[in-house]
């Protein structure tokens, strides 16, 4: 097995085959199957419809691998991998402590023209799940000839590397976790309308965006540094650190740090931190297990007042409007 492998964002098909090309494996049908000397695992092709696939990767390597994507001269395709995370807090309320947990689902796309390095280690097993479009199919099934003026048609228009981190509800986490099981189990009208409920979510959030405007590039390490920002900001519930501070972090001066991070995730730091906490708090207000002004005290708010108006503000309701079943 080589110790690198170089690569485009292609159909998974393509893909696959340069993997079974520069490892030990066995490729059968749209199944390749590791062999002992390059590690063990599959990674797995589903074809939703022509230009739609899924792709599951559930492999341990033998030895560490590269994987270099590069650029190719226009984006023919794009491909959304998921992240999974896992956020635990310890919160004192009266006299009690609680240990909570968050787990959620993110997106980060990457057209065709963009370009990556990352290492696969060794002896360490991987999962991973991604949904690859065609521009075709894009075109054909979500874009269409009207509207051309919408977010939507911008953003895919546009002729350069595109990035974009989103982040999904957690209702959409019971969703992600029937798509993930074993790919030989799924059932392909529900993993069919699975995989599209998904995608039209996470094309309205790109639709909501306010501005899409012009791009700067943005180059592999600068990104790695700014999705490493982005997890240093949702652990920090209480108060989040200063740009300043982000900014060093992401080897970035003030003013880059600042555009790329809208450019990536739609928001200015602050708004993103803020947004993330709102999405914690309905997600807890949804379980019904604490009251509102508890909720808000976890989420960083002794004012009850003013965590109902930023609330309110986010969604267009008031936080005991959810909770109703708690004081």
């Amino acid at each position: 097995m080589k110790n690198e492998i170089v690569y485009s964002i292609t159909s998974p098909q393509k893909w696959q085959e340069v993997i079974h090309k520069n490892t030990f494996s066995k490729l059968k049908g749209k199944k390749l199957i590791l062999q002992e000397k390059s590690g063990k695992g599959t990674i797995d092709v589903v074809n939703i419809q022509e230009g739609l696939a899924i792709t599951f990767i559930n492999v341990t390597l033998a030895s560490n691998l590269k994987l270099k994507r590069v650029a190719t001269k226009t984006n023919d395709h794009f491909i959304l991998n998921f992240y999974f995370s896992s956020i635990n807090i310890k919160e004192k309320i009266d006299t009690m402590v609680q240990s909570l947990g968050f787990d959620f689902y993110s997106i980060m796309l990457y057209s065709s023209m963009t370009e990556s390095e990352s290492i696969i280690p060794a002896n360490i097993p991987v999962s991973i799940f991604n949904i690859t479009f065609s521009k075709k199919w894009l075109h054909q099934n979500v874009l269409g000839a009207e509207n051309k003026a919408n977010n939507l048609q911008k953003f895919f228009g546009k002729q350069g590397p595109i990035y974009l981190y989103e982040n999904l509800d957690f209702n959409f986490n019971t969703i992600l976790k029937e798509i993930t099981q074993s790919s030989e189990n799924i059932n392909k009208i529900s993993l069919f309308s699975n995989v599209l409920r998904l995608l039209a979510n996470f094309f309205k959030k790109i639709e909501a965006r306010s501005v899409i405007g012009k791009d700067t590039y943005i180059n592999p390490q600068d990104l790695e540094n700014l999705l490493r920002v982005r997890k240093t900001i949702e652990h920090n519930w209480h108060e989040k650190p200063s740009n300043t501070v982000l900014a060093e972090q992401a080897g970035m001066s003030l003013s880059k740090f600042k555009q790329l991070f809208k450019q990536v995730f739609g928001d200015s730091p602050y708004q993103y931190y803020l947004n993330f906490k709102m999405e914690k708090a309905l997600e807890l207000l949804q379980k019904k297990e604490y009251s509102v002004s508890d909720i808000g005290y976890i989420v960083g708010y002794s004012n009850l007042s003013q965590f109902s108006k930023i609330f309110k503000k986010k969604y267009n309701f008031l936080p005991s409007e959810v909770n109703s079943n708690k004081a």
